[in-house]
């Protein structure tokens, strides 16, 4: 795989890109910041990007003058919009091994890694005593109504996001309400 650099300027966002991506810039761009640009864009022959829309924005954000890009000139145009759709969508479909997660998170913690500015919740140590086998069928409600105030709309996208996957494979709903 050959990697060229190319300039910021002259790269062209694809101007049917679906991905709504501008919440994940900021941790993109801090990505960027802390372990450099290790991902290329990919663009096709005409400078227009395949894939790397969010490491594009991010750049911008950082003020880079070139970026690393991969060019996809073996793909056809119907490979390249293909590839363009697959290549967000297979993200979407891994999921997190909790328990690891938190594991490394928390094997960071101690040596001052911030991963809050890449999205990441610190380790839930002690957050409550709570146990559901306290609980006798007297107290137990059909609903909760529960209220969190959030300063950083990255961690409150990324606490929505775990709590939708825990909802998919488990017996509750939920309804998410912005003020």
């Amino acid at each position: 795989m050959e990697i060229i650099n190319k300039k910021v300027s002259e790269l062209i966002p694809y101007k049917n890109n679906p991905r709504i991506n501008d919440n994940a810039v900021d941790a993109v761009a801090a990505s960027i910041k802390e372990f450099g640009f290790q991902v290329p864009i990919v663009i096709d022959t005409n400078n227009v990007i395949v894939a790397g829309h969010t490491r594009y924005k991010a750049a911008l954000q950082l003020g880079l003058d070139e970026v690393p890009c991969k060019l996809a000139d073996e793909l056809t145009p119907v490979q390249i919009k293909a590839f363009r759709l697959a290549d967000n969508k297979v993200a979407e479909l891994a999921t997190w091994n909790e328990d690891l997660k938190f594991l490394e998170l928390s094997e960071l913690e101690p040596l001052n890694v911030d991963m809050l500015q890449f999205g990441f919740l610190p380790p839930p140590e002690n957050l409550c005593d709570f146990d559901e086998t306290d609980l006798d069928d007297n107290r137990v409600k059909d609903e909760f109504i529960i209220t969190i105030k959030f300063d950083n709309k990255l961690i409150f996208e990324n606490i929505k996001s775990e709590l939708e996957e825990l909802q998919k494979s488990n017996s509750f709903s939920m309804a998410v309400k912005m003020q």
